[in-house]
């Protein structure tokens, strides 16, 4: 009978942001623990430092009582050698983006157990045992299936996660229980119970639904591993300050709210709170330009919520993207759908930018929203006539705020893609830092990125830093979250308090935090 009894942990933190020592207290067991934080970086210890702690690129080289570490030329973590095991190794394999897909462990160079990483797959080997097992991962279901001998044994694992999506409870096909775990804010496990021993060691995805290591406890989030112990990221953000100054913090010190699930991160916040930021100066100069990527709705869905959301003595322009419009600036988009024309707007979207019925009749519908306020509320203005000839002499003869929708590479590269470098004007790209700059933001939703990043455009030329933060979309779903981006004043103005410097590669952004009001409303932590 295991007997539980309340506890109590304080955290102590220097100007730096670094932890630096933690009380524990409960009736049966007080502890403290103390850490080392180098006085001229942020890196830390359990010890007092010395050289051979870090190497040059500052990945931590030795873990306490457990191990010695080396890194590859990326910075991706390679081996680890036991302390108390000198002749084991663990090695770490990672395939071209720096994804681990494979860990090996080895004794007096002899493979004992191999692990291989596929998706929603793990497939492991223990040459020793004489065992193979399969791993299938679904969504909070893992079905587990092992080969020893002539025997095959399958076992079906139901994850029930936390806000935080740490694998709390676990249930078998008949909804026994099988293991019970109850963590640290940063990770470390406060209590595991289960059926019996060989249940809560076969656990392996556990806090924030990450694998954490045997070997060395630590946890993999694919770009860094965490060592629950210490509260900290065991190498610095390969993406650079994107989630502050401090490489080495773990969601900014507040796991009870956050999450990091790749080991990047930048900030989220609401929808409302984006729209209060917005509406909140109407005298200084704004201009939002909405990234779109054709074949999909989400450019213009996002381009619809704004025109309705946006106050109307703030921004007086909705301008739309017409390579077929004349730059004489005669032809404007209205408000008025001719009915007959429907069909053949879905047709000419279906066929020029290769998308299906539904996803034409979305782009429709959603522009259709849009463009319902012009002349209400909006001047309706085309920008990038006769194939982008001249925006510069388009944009000048406008007055007031714009709210622009433009094809998502003209907000995110400098330079044209190789297709169109002959034929567009160089103002095109980027249109709202040429037309524009310093009071302009650009908005790009989740899955239009996603597109910009499979279709292999380069982001060549942008060498300033831009900034930029995560918004949820108005009904908290990460599918509909957009990203906020920008350089100049009017970013600084109203995002200045959260916005973080963006990894060029837009694949090292950090994944949408959910709402941290709403997720304490759904999630309520007990101390």
């Amino acid at each position: 009978m295991i007997s539980l009894e309340p506890y109590q942990q304080s955290h102590t933190y220097d100007t730096g942001n670094n932890l630096i020592h933690l009380s524990h207290q409960a009736k049966s067991n007080t502890w403290q623990q103390t850490l080392t934080i180098h006085p001229n970086s942020n890196r830390g210890t359990e010890t007092q430092q010395s050289t051979s702690d870090f190497d040059a690129n500052g990945n931590l080289l030795n873990l306490n009582n457990i191990g010695n570490l080396e890194w590859h030329y990326n910075n991706t973590l390679n081996k680890l050698t036991k302390v108390n095991k000198p002749n084991t190794t663990q090695y770490y394999v990672y395939d071209y983006q720096g994804k681990r897909v494979r860990t090996v462990i080895e004794s007096n160079h002899q493979v004992q157990s191999q692990r291989d990483y596929l998706p929603a797959l793990d497939l492991s080997i223990n040459q020793t045992k004489q065992q193979s097992t399969t791993l299938h991962i679904g969504t909070h279901i893992l079905s587990e299936s092992s080969k020893d001998n002539a025997q095959t044994t399958r076992q079906t694992r139901y994850q029930l996660n936390s806000h935080l999506q740490s694998n709390i409870l676990e249930l078998d096909d008949k909804v026994q229980t099988l293991s019970y775990e109850h963590y640290y804010p940063y990770g470390g496990t406060a209590i595991i119970a289960g059926k019996d021993k060989t249940q809560t060691q076969q656990k392996r995805y556990r806090y924030t639904g990450k694998e954490k290591d045997d070997s060395s406890g630590l946890c993999y989030y694919g770009a860094r591993y965490l060592a629950p112990w210490l509260a900290r990221w065991i190498s610095p953000d390969s993406a650079g300050a994107v989630d502050g100054l401090n490489l080495y913090v773990y969601v900014n010190n507040n796991p009870l709210k956050y999450t990091d699930p790749t080991g990047h991160g930048i900030n989220t916040i609401s929808n409302d709170n984006f729209f209060q930021r917005i509406n909140k100066d109407k005298t200084s100069e704004l201009n939002i330009w909405v990234g779109d990527q054709h074949c999909i709705p989400d450019g213009n869905k996002l381009f619809a919520d704004l025109a309705k959301n946006i106050d109307l003595n703030h921004i007086g322009n909705l301008v739309l993207e017409n390579t077929n419009a004349p730059i004489s600036g005669n032809e404007r988009p209205t408000s008025v759908q001719v009915p007959s024309m429907f069909q053949t707007t879905i047709n000419y979207t279906m066929s020029e930018f290769a998308t299906n019925e539904i996803q034409a009749t979305a782009i429709y519908n959603y522009k259709r929203e849009a463009l319902a306020f012009i002349g209400s509320k909006f001047e309706g203005v085309y920008i990038g006539g006769e194939g982008w000839k001249n925006p510069r002499l388009e944009i000048s003869r406008i007055k007031g705020n714009i709210l622009a929708r433009v094809g998502v590479t003209h907000l995110l590269t400098s330079v044209a893609p190789k297709e169109y470098l002959a034929l567009l004007h160089s103002d095109s790209y980027p249109v709202q830092e040429k037309l524009k700059p310093n009071t302009s933001i650009a908005l790009i939703p989740r899955n239009v990125i996603d597109l910009f990043i499979k279709s292999g455009y380069s982001r060549q030329g942008n060498s300033e830093t831009e900034f930029g933060l995560w918004v949820n979309g108005n009904d908290n779903k990460p599918e509909n979250a957009f990203l906020v981006l920008g350089r100049g004043e009017a970013m600084r103005e109203r995002f200045g308090d959260i916005m973080q410097p963006t990894p060029m590669d837009l694949s090292k952004l950090s994944p949408i935090k959910p709402d941290p009001d709403l997720s304490a409303m759904n999630h309520p932590v007990t101390p």
